[in-house]
């Protein structure tokens, strides 16, 4: 209700938004560029950062501008599973019939990747969101299933999205032959005041307002309150603008933000 309130044509900040319509800040536009290096030659990339900094966004953002003829995405949504489960999951994605040992299915797994380049002529990517919370043995079947020691060529491309903790756990002596593998390695940080001012502005317009809807210390209290992460930005801004309309106001103000970030706090 607060769209019509507003003169939103659609609701802002909202999760998905084509890549064209993303804010193009630095730092994401950097993350995209490079992701799309990595995942072009086959590499092993690692992506980490603070919960809702944009890690998802970005790689959502490079498999939509990549053409599905020569490239194929998958995603594991459960990071915590098993080898097993995890494998026979990623090939009945791909339409091929799993083993029933651990060992076969990694093997007919690492087979249709090398079909999916040699008679597809498509690069698999395989994305692990949340992977902080991999266990230590599916770190290890990463590795194994990556070694492709025979083929001179890479095979398919890993991402490996997380919060920090993920490189701790990378550095560590038992995932050492994993972590000599990644090729890229990025930390995803906030954005600045500036960048956190014209990406709300940002999306407001594109969702249809053609006016300023926030004061300018409103504004400030957003960057504050949300340290510059796009997620948080877009629950208090969101929520902001509810409880303005609510209290039928026209502009968000700081009484407002400060209402709003109690509610999190």
């Amino acid at each position: 209700m607060f769209e019509a309130h507003f003169g939103f044509t659609q609701t802002p900040f909202r999760k998905d938004l084509p890549h064209s319509l993303l804010f193009p800040s630095q730092g994401h536009q950097e993350l995209v560029a490079r992701l799309r290096y990595a995942v072009e030659r086959a590499q092993i990339i690692l992506v980490t950062g603070d919960a809702g900094a944009g890690k998802s966004t970005a790689i959502r953002a490079v498999c939509q501008s990549l053409s599905a003829a020569q490239y194929r995405f998958l995603y594991v949504a459960n990071p915590t599973m098993g080898a097993r489960d995890l494998y026979r999951d990623l090939l009945r994605e791909i339409q091929v019939e799993p083993a029933w040992t651990t060992t076969d299915s990694r093997r007919i797994l690492r087979e249709a990747f090398v079909a999916e380049r040699d008679q597809m002529g498509r690069i698999p990517v395989l994305v692990i969101d949340e992977a902080h919370a991999l266990r230590s043995a599916m770190l290890d079947e990463l590795r194994m299933l990556h070694n492709f020691e025979m083929d001179a060529r890479p095979v398919f491309a890993l991402v490996l999205a997380g919060h920090p903790d993920l490189a701790r756990t990378l550095a560590r002596k038992p995932h050492e032959a994993l972590s000599q593998r990644v090729a890229l390695r990025y930390h995803v940080t906030g954005m600045a005041w500036d960048e956190t001012r014209q990406y709300v502005t940002h999306h407001l317009k594109v969702a249809g307002a053609d006016r300023p809807l926030f004061t300018e210390g409103a504004m400030k209290q957003v960057f504050q309150y949300s340290q510059g992460l796009p997620r948080k930005i877009n629950s208090l801004a969101l929520r902001s603008l509810e409880t303005a309309f609510l209290r039928k106001h026209e502009l968000v103000d700081e009484s407002t933000m400060e209402m709003v970030a109690a509610e999190y706090s």
